[in-house]
């Protein structure tokens, strides 16, 4: 900004400089016609070639002691001879003028010059020091904006870096490009990042280590319910054994699928990518999860068959597709339907679960996918991991999960799991 007030200011002297310099050419040259007793009429002959502008002529009138003129610069301009000595305004027929007179005891000089040459002059100086300024404005704003978008620029590639990070990194925000002013924020982003980090791996080990703990004596739980039962021969304690064997098979669910969860998040490589057969993927799990069904008495079948192949690891698209087929049946009362369908449409394949179960809310869409977050009815079986664990397992084979309420008939929910074709 001072950079460009020195070029205004610069640039209003040279313009009003150049200005100046012409009105007082031509006020030498006026002197030097009229200057010394000369003739009545104004001198003629050649003035050098100055250029100049009639309406800048002073009017020069002289008069002897007995009023008599000695001399008319401009014989047609009647402006009346003023007594006393000093300066006047004088109006004529149609121009103002501003008049100078001397009275000496020999003779009357009156030089008068027209009032629209000051205000010329002086809206010529105004324009010529406004006009860098305006010149100069869009200037200095476009400098300005250029600029803020380069501090802005290196903002938004930070903003971008963040955003685009992996929850899995951890390595810091890099502070190479950012500007000194945001040094330290980023840094603190840093370390609140290295605290959260800490906290997630301690968790992550806590989990894994309690599940790994876990699975010892729940085994040996399951042992120790198997030799009661053959010790019970007449069975009279078969009824409190189911209950404690399906309370132990919970369990056990429980503690494999937070084992499985710390194995995603210790991102454990996947198994090696084969050609799978959605179709069949489909009917072995159906085929799976059917005497579940039944139990509820659901209606779980197949309803569409297209042919599709996809690319990846069985075992991830195994545990993706249960989990959502298992949800469906647990959560859908007695009598409903869960309908799969492996649909293709160009490069994708869908598999999708439609069943009458009571759905989920619009607002809870959005943290279905959160670990032990349980949608309605918050009475039912489950122990709110198995969506997180389908989700984890897609995302490993780049697979994608949609929720949908359903809105072709029966109430419901639609689960899809859409995978790119071979």
């Amino acid at each position: 900004m001072a950079t460009i007030g020195i070029c205004a200011a610069t640039t209003s002297y040279f313009l009003v400089r150049n200005e100046a310099s012409d009105f007082l050419d031509n006020q030498l040259r006026q002197i030097a016609l009229y200057v010394g007793d000369a003739p009545s009429a104004p001198a003629v002959g050649p003035d050098g070639g100055v250029p100049h502008d009639p309406e800048d002529d002073f009017v020069i009138q002289v008069w002897d002691v007995a009023g008599r003129p000695l001399r008319q610069s401009h014989p047609a301009v009647g402006i009346p001879r003023q007594q006393a000595t000093g300066l006047a305004d004088i109006s004529t027929a149609d121009t103002q003028w501003r008049v100078y007179t001397l009275t000496t005891p020999d003779r009357t000089v009156q030089v008068s010059q027209d009032m629209s040459v000051r205000q010329e002059l002086a809206a010529n100086a105004a324009l010529q020091a406004a006009l860098p300024i305006i010149v100069l404005i869009p200037m200095s704003l476009l400098t300005l904006s250029w600029i803020i978008d380069r501090i802005m620029a290196r903002l938004n590639r930070l903003a971008v870096a963040v955003a685009s990070r992996d929850a899995r990194a951890d390595d810091p925000v890099p502070i190479d490009d950012v500007p000194a002013e945001v040094v330290p924020f980023v840094s603190s982003i840093n370390l609140l990042l290295a605290r959260l980090r800490a906290l997630l791996e301690r968790q992550r080990r806590f989990i894994s280590d309690a599940a790994h703990e876990l699975r010892t004596p729940l085994a040996a739980l399951q042992i120790q319910i198997d030799n009661l039962r053959h010790e019970d021969r007449d069975g009279r304690y078969s009824q409190r054994l189911a209950e404690l064997e399906a309370g132990i098979g919970r369990a056990t669910g429980l503690v494999s699928k937070l084992l499985r969860l710390a194995r995603y998040d210790a991102g454990e490589p996947a198994p090696a990518p084969r050609p799978i057969d959605l179709v069949r993927l489909a009917v072995d799990t159906v085929a799976r999860l059917t005497p579940l069904a039944e139990s509820r008495a659901i209606d779980l079948g197949i309803t569409r068959q297209d042919k599709a192949i996809a690319i990846g690891a069985l075992a991830d698209f195994e545990i993706t597709l249960g989990n959502l087929v298992e949800n469906a049946v647990r959560y859908t009362p007695p009598g409903g339907t869960v309908d799969v369908a492996v649909v293709v449409t160009g490069q994708e394949a869908r598999i999708e679960i439609r069943d009458t179960g009571p759905g989920i809310a619009e607002k809870e869409m959005p943290r279905v996918f959160e670990r032990f977050f349980r949608a309605r009815p918050q009475d039912s079986e489950g122990s709110g991991l198995g969506l997180a664990i389908a989700k984890a397992a897609a995302d490993r084979q780049g697979a994608r999960l949609a929720l949908a309420m359903r809105e072709d008939g029966p109430p419901g929910l639609i689960a899809c799991l859409i995978v790119r074709r071979a």
